[in-house]
């Protein structure tokens, strides 16, 4: 009767072990599901906060960012969203024990590349019409390499349109010598007409002047030999930095630019033998006054005994003729010293027209482009704490961004910039500013930032003229022409060719400044024009030079065809494309923002947000059971982690 238990005893403990597994795999499953329940929860919460973006961001600029004033706020947001799953009544009970946030992502980190890599991502949805006939990696190319090579055109001009200044000055320097010795020769012919008329006093003051003008001669042919060396440094220099720009230069440019800077050179080798003959002056001077002193110790001689002679008796004359003879007939053979070269500009009034034309780029240029009745903004914004202010002058010109490398999404950009932020207009609303310009030029002031963005656009159109006049023998002759005109045909072909350079700079200027005209009067301006196109002639250009105005021409004959203001601003934009230029978008974002909020800061908005929650669970299919309290209360006794990120951006965009 006692060994009857044994089966029951036996049973029982199989039966515990069989529940005991079976519990255990329900647990291990359960666990496995809270695991899960968990993920999900973590996910959900982390897309609840970012659900919570700026709204006016977006709707404005199509700019998500998560808006917070603190990293606790935020991770209390996110306390908030996960407390529901946590209170779940269900198989996987859990109790939040904290919750971190990890790393915070602002759109104002990064070098401005995350907020460059939203508008990308919006971008590639968001496209629809635009200016530019290509949008592909080969018409996008295409575009760059114009734009380098107008900008390479434009600085080549501007150096050797300073070296035609040069030349200018060069020839009057000669000028000036020539004049010395043009005095020396008008008072050499007084000082021998006081000889014929026996005026002994005359003539010694006139041969002291011409003593004057000679001791004057070494002086100035220094200044002329100074003009001369540092023109022909300054020309070595040039040739050096035209050897900088040529990769940026197509073959047609390469081979016109070489036959115009082979004058300059020309010249300046004409100008060495020309030296020669200059310095011979010089050289020769000392001996022409030592020479023309003793003439006028003679002359003193013959007054010394003119003055004391006293007659034998009161029939005796002096003949002061005779004795003035022999000073007249040595004065005579004075050895006159000229110039034996041809030199100077003929026609210095269109000399100066052209000069004044160059000078008003650097005068009150943005009143001449205007179009009549435009009000120019006199906006100044506060910039002090705005995103842009904490680059550096270096972080400000940078390039290192992520869309620069691809041509492509540098145009996405810039079409982005163009159609939400606003340029130039004739009239601005209550608190509107030139965003583009600000963009582009990034001063504090309207005047300043469109006057920024006019100069680049007549920098970018000159060159670009320039490379229209430089491919067109017609137009290449005109300047020709004209420059033969000016310089009055003296023999000195370089000195032609350097002026005739100078016109063609000078003729793409007064091109550029009708251009940016029409194109701020809403008018349209082909990028690269042909001989129809053309709008400004070189007797118009002279008129510019001569009333200080633009001439009201006849629109182009362009067919409608052309880039608009706003498509040109695409181009500097392309073509100048930096973080500095990203941060200032967010400046604009700011700027606009803060007029309806107060403190609204981009530097606050988030775009990436990585978390991580601490969740404390507990078992349901196994239990201490009669150990709880020798073990103490662990109700929710095994701790999870568990991360979770939350991005605007594209998945494969992120960091």
């Amino acid at each position: 009767m006692d060994r009857k238990g044994e089966i029951t005893i036996f049973l029982a403990m199989i039966l515990v072990s069989v529940c005991a597994l079976l519990c255990g795999l329900a647990e291990s499953v359960r666990t496995a599901g809270a695991r899960c329940y968990l993920r999900m929860a973590a996910d959900s919460a982390v897309d609840s906060l970012m659900a919570q973006y700026h709204r006016e961001l977006w709707d404005k600029y199509r700019i998500l960012g998560l808006e917070y004033d603190s990293q606790e706020t935020l991770e209390k947001e996110m306390e908030g969203f996960l407390a529901p799953y946590m209170e779940a009544g269900n198989w996987y009970p859990m109790k939040l024990s904290k919750v971190q946030a990890e790393d915070v992502v602002t759109l104002t980190q990064g070098d401005g590349r995350y907020l460059e890599q939203e508008i990308l991502d919006y971008m590639k949805y968001g496209l629809f019409d635009t200016d530019w006939d290509e949008l592909d990696e080969a018409g996008a190319g295409e575009l760059l390499e114009t734009w380098k090579e107008g900008g390479s055109v434009n600085r080549l001009s501007d150096l050797y349109s300073t070296h035609s200044k040069e030349a200018v000055q060069l020839e009057k320097a000669l000028e000036n010598i020539n004049s010395r010795l043009e005095l020396q020769k008008e008072y050499w012919t007084q000082a021998g007409q006081c000889l014929q008329s026996l005026d002994g006093q005359g003539f010694i003051s006139r041969a002291g002047k011409v003593v004057k003008e000679l001791e004057r001669l070494p002086a100035l042919v220094g200044t002329y030999e100074n003009k001369a060396d540092r023109l022909r440094e300054r020309l070595e220099e040039s040739r050096e930095r035209y050897g900088e720009e040529q990769g940026n230069l197509s073959q047609e440019v390469q081979d016109a630019l070489e036959d115009e800077i082979a004058q300059y050179e020309a010249y300046v080798d004409k100008d060495g033998q020309r030296r020669q003959e200059v310095v011979r002056l010089r050289e020769y001077a000392p001996d022409r006054i030592s020479w023309i002193q003793d003439v006028i110790r003679e002359a003193e001689d013959v007054m010394d005994y003119i003055d004391n002679w006293e007659p034998d008796d009161e029939d005796d004359e002096l003949d002061e003729a005779s004795l003035w003879e022999p000073v007249e007939r040595r004065w005579s053979g004075y050895g006159m010293l000229s110039l034996g070269i041809e030199f100077g500009v003929k026609d210095k009034e269109k000399e100066g027209f052209l000069e004044r034309i160059a000078g008003m780029v650097t005068g009150g240029f943005l009143e001449l482009v205007l179009p009549e009745g435009t009000t120019v903004s006199g906006r100044k914004l506060q910039l002090d704490s705005v995103p842009s202010a904490s680059l550096d002058g270096a972080g400000n010109q940078g390039n290192g961004l992520e869309g620069t490398g691809n041509l492509v999404s540098r145009i996405l950009v810039g079409e982005y910039n163009i159609r939400f932020f606003q340029g130039f207009q004739k009239e601005m609303g209550e608190g509107e500013f030139y965003e583009l310009e600000y963009l582009i030029h990034g001063g504090n002031q309207d005047r300043d930032n469109l006057a920024g963005v006019v100069s680049r656009l007549i920098a970018l159109r000159q060159g670009l003229n320039l490379i229209h006049i430089l491919s067109d023998p017609g137009k290449r002759e005109e300047a020709r022409s004209l420059a033969l005109a000016i310089v009055g045909g003296t023999g000195i072909l370089p000195l032609v060719s350097v002026t005739a350079f100078l016109i063609m700079t000078v003729w793409a200027l007064g091109e550029a400044l009708a251009d940016v005209r029409e194109l701020l009067d809403g008018g349209r301006v082909p990028f690269l024009k042909t001989r129809n196109q053309w709008k400004m002639s070189l007797d118009q250009l002279l008129d510019i030079g001569r009333n200080g105005r633009l001439p009201d021409g006849e629109a182009a004959d362009d067919g409608g065809n052309g880039l608009s203001y706003k498509g040109y601003l695409r181009v500097l934009i392309f073509g100048g494309y930096g973080n500095g230029m990203v941060y200032r978008m967010m400046d604009i974002m700011e700027i606009n923002i803060e007029r309806g909020q107060n403190g609204f800061s981009m530097g606050r908005c988030a775009c990436m947000v990585d978390t991580e929650s601490t969740v404390s669970g507990k078992h349901v299919f196994f239990s201490t059971g009669l150990w709880k309290k020798q073990m103490g209360d662990r109700e929710f006794d095994y701790e999870t982690r568990i991360g979770a990120s939350g991005s605007y951006m594209d998945d494969s965009r992120k960091r």
